[in-house]
């Protein structure tokens, strides 16, 4: 069958010849869709079930056939010896991105590691690992940033917290350090050896449950071209609505109006930002999940009672999940109408809840309590699954959810969707063996959908995915312990599912299950929550900064408005994630590909281009960081500048103090910070910059307005002009003493900088102590 393959050849697309270890023929098939991509197709496409999101042109580049087993095109060439199965894929300049690993032998001669296998049920190859090769990405994976050395699967599951290698939101594509990327064109399982020391370091075997392995592999070399090369093929994500950039409240779960309006009361009269109040998973009937309706004796009137919280600033997000109870009025329905996938016997395909039945009345109930208090409880009936390949299906599943939009939701909550068994009947003819994996992007669409349609917001509030998953933003870290380590782990997760083509993340601030975390944990979670791409305070027990301490309070508030003064800066992060796949929190390694020391950093962060973020994640103050190099950095906390390509170290920490530094250059926009995004006055736009800075920014406010503020220095001093806007305020820190300017639309004009202290909330200083 391997050799039928040939005849088979698409337009463009070219087939070369090799052999296996034991002798039989092995066919490669090779096109270049776009520039700086090869797509290597090994295999038979007799059994396959490819990315449903890959937008690919009607034909492949033309392709220069060199030889018998060498083909070039799009600046790539990919050759092949016709006697071992052994090809390479390489630049214009002769760089080797990726080849077969070949000699991975023992004393004797046998194979390690096979350098290609077609079997019945899976097809697999190996690729040599070099020995600076760093593989990173995969999804939003909880374990080692750096994934060489492990077995990682990309398989969806309700991973249960933030602890192993299992995810939520798994995709099947890693960035090299080394100056490339690898997409996998499945939604199938798939099983990574990256140099795993037990099978061998020196090969990563990759195995596809498929009778084809199909793969993009990407050039940069840069990481930023890497990124936007995978977004042109898996798409880039949207612009989400600016509210959804203010503070999100919620619990799992406040029981009725009464407590969730107490906690929204106490964000405004405790003078701390947020825009999004939800009640989480039991604003329906507990058994009937997830039937959509409200439980009247505890949520009555609803349209009133969202409309009041909408006039106090707040909108609504409601908690779904994409199971139907076999309690729920709408079970019947739905199976009658055939709306429900099914199990090889035709009967309705049941998936088990892991979810507890509401348990609110028990006296001190405060939002569930620990997860030894919430599973003593029974559990809720099981679940069927909607079929969301069927448009029927669709349509009546979007039907109940706009009877809620129209009552004033402005937001679902989409949780769950991993659980799909891989002997399910889809409307569609395809077996939950193709669609496990992308069956959350099938509900997530629906309901982003759904609510465009009736609010003009593409949005949801996402915990599964795979590739093209960022087409549905945005996405949170599932549920983490609330551990330190929990904390760590969910930053490493949100800079791999980065650095896997996914801008807009957020995670549970204070971490989701277990005991109440203390000050300290709560405290320094919220910091880096806070400056994280979006933010949410979540868990089984209360989450309001007030419940922590007049101490936590008061640094949350801070922290909380500094978030709200960057509002135009993360809007502008938003636009350059829609326009060039990048995310908002950013690895080092993707700011400073080619410094070393910044390659495999995942204890902090860039916020954008401009911010260098270092969490703290213990409860004695302490924290080491790196300050790439290539740059200067001014340190927010006190104004004193740093050298870059240095770690420092510091101990015993304020809980107020964590590290923040403005890289040398940068610009960042700002405004006054408000109550709620809808009250954020634009007309106060601020510029933090550095003294003498020179270059431009370009950025676009909420309504459309594009600023562009510019300097230069030239004889007669520093200048800056602006356009787009009457006027803008310029935020002078690194000087002898932070200072204060205002330039006005027009051509070239002097900086006339005066000292004046700069107050960002959670950062402040009057005099630097340092100059530049």
């Amino acid at each position: 069958m391997l050799n039928q393959v040939e005849n088979a050849a698409m337009p463009n697309e070219t087939v070369m010849m090799s052999r296996a270890s034991d002798g039989s023929p092995v066919s490669l098939r090779v096109s270049f869709p776009a520039p700086g991509v090869a797509r290597l197709r090994l295999g038979s496409p007799d059994d396959v079930s490819p990315l449903p999101t890959l937008t690919l042109p009607d034909e492949p580049l033309a392709a220069t056939r060199l030889s018998d087993n060498a083909v070039a095109g799009g600046g790539l060439t990919v050759t092949l010896d016709p006697e071992k199965f052994d090809f390479r894929v390489a630049d214009d300049s002769g760089r080797v991105l990726l080849s077969t690993s070949t000699q991975d032998m023992t004393q004797k001669g046998a194979m390690r590691v096979e350098p290609v296998e077609v079997a019945e049920a899976f097809t697999a190859t190996s690729f040599r690992v070099e020995p600076d090769d760093h593989f990173l990405g995969y999804g939003e994976k909880f374990c080692n940033f750096d994934k060489r050395g492990l077995t990682i699967t990309s398989s969806n599951s309700n991973a249960g917290g933030a602890t192993s290698e299992a995810a939520y939101k798994n995709v099947p594509f890693f960035l090299n350090t080394r100056g490339y990327g690898v997409l996998f064109n499945t939604t199938r399982k798939l099983r990574h050896d990256v140099g795993e020391p037990r099978l061998s370091i020196l090969s990563y075997r990759v195995e596809v449950d498929a009778s084809e392995l199909d793969f993009f592999v990407i050039d940069g070399p840069d990481p930023k071209t890497i990124l936007k090369r995978y977004a042109e093929l898996t798409g880039f994500a949207p612009v989400p609505p600016l509210w959804t950039f203010g503070i999100w409240m919620s619990r799992f779960y406040f029981e009725r109006w009464e407590t969730l309006f107490a906690a929204a009361e106490g964000y405004r009269s405790h003078d701390i930002p947020c825009d999004v109040a939800a009640p989480d998973s039991y604003w329906m009937y507990g058994n009937r999940l997830s039937d959509l309706q409200w439980d009247d004796d505890r949520f009555p009137d609803p349209a009133e009672r969202l409309a009041e919280l909408r006039a106090k600033g707040f909108r609504t997000s409601l908690w779904l999940y994409p199971y139907i109870s076999e309690k729920s009025p709408l079970f019947e329905e739905a199976q009658a109408k055939g709306y429900l996938c099914t199990s090889p016997d035709g009967t309705p395909a049941i998936v088990p809840t892991t979810l507890p039945q509401p348990c609110h009345d028990e006296p001190g109930f405060r939002g569930v309590g620990t997860l030894k208090h919430v599973f003593k409880h029974p559990i809720a009936p099981p679940g069927t699954l909607i079929d969301f390949t069927n448009p029927e299906a669709v349509a009546w599943y979007q039907g109940l959810l706009t009877d809620r939009l129209k009552e004033g939701v402005a937001v679902f909550k989409t949780d769950f969707g991993e659980d799909v068994p891989d002997d399910v009947q889809f409307h569609d003819g395809r077996t939950g063996r193709d669609v496990h994996n992308i069956y959350p992007l099938l509900f997530q669409k629906a309901v982003a959908e759904a609510t465009e349609r009736f609010t003009g917001d593409f949005v949801i509030w996402g915990r599964s995915g795979w590739a093209g998953g960022q087409a549905y933003p945005i996405h949170w870290g599932g549920d983490p312990t609330t551990s330190w380590q929990a904390m760590s782990a969910s930053l490493k997760a949100g800079l791999s599912y980065g650095l896997s083509g996914v801008p807009f993340w957020s995670h549970d601030i204070g971490g989701f299950a277990g005991a109440p975390p203390s000050e300290e944990l709560y405290t320094r979670w919220a910091q880096f929550g806070l400056l994280s791409s979006h933010s949410r305070f979540h868990g089984t027990t209360p989450r309001e900064p007030w419940e922590f301490g007049e101490r936590a309070c008061a640094i949350v508030r801070d922290f909380a408005k500094f978030r709200m003064r960057l509002l135009p800066y993360l809007h502008h992060l938003a636009t350059v994630a829609h326009e060039e796949g990048l995310p908002v929190i950013r690895a080092l390694h993707l700011e400073f590909p080619d410094d070393p020391g910044a390659r495999l950093i995942d204890g902090q962060y860039m916020l954008g281009d401009a911010l260098l973020v270092s969490p703290v994640f213990n409860a004695a103050g302490d924290v080491e960081y790196y300050l790439p190099r290539g740059s200067r950095w001014l340190d927010l906390r006190s104004g004193r500048w740093c050298g870059g390509g240095q770690w420092v170290s510091e101990k015993g920490l304020d809980l107020a103090n964590m590290p923040l530094f403005l890289r040398d250059g940068a610009m960042v926009p700002l405004v006054e910070p408000a109550a709620c995004t809808d009250e954020t006055d634009f007309s106060t736009l601020a510029l933090l910059v550095t003294p003498e800075a020179s270059g431009a920014l370009t950025f676009s406010l909420p309504d459309g307005t594009s600023v562009e503020v510019a300097f230069r220095r030239d004889d007669t001093g520093w200048q800056g002009r602006v356009s787009g806007v009457a006027g803008i305020r310029l935020l002078i820190a690194g000087g002898p003493e932070p200072a204060t300017a205002t330039l006005c639309e027009g051509d070239w004009q002097a900086v006339d900088a005066r000292p004046e202290e700069i107050n960002l909330s959670a950062y402040a200083f009057s005099k630097a102590g340092g100059s530049p």
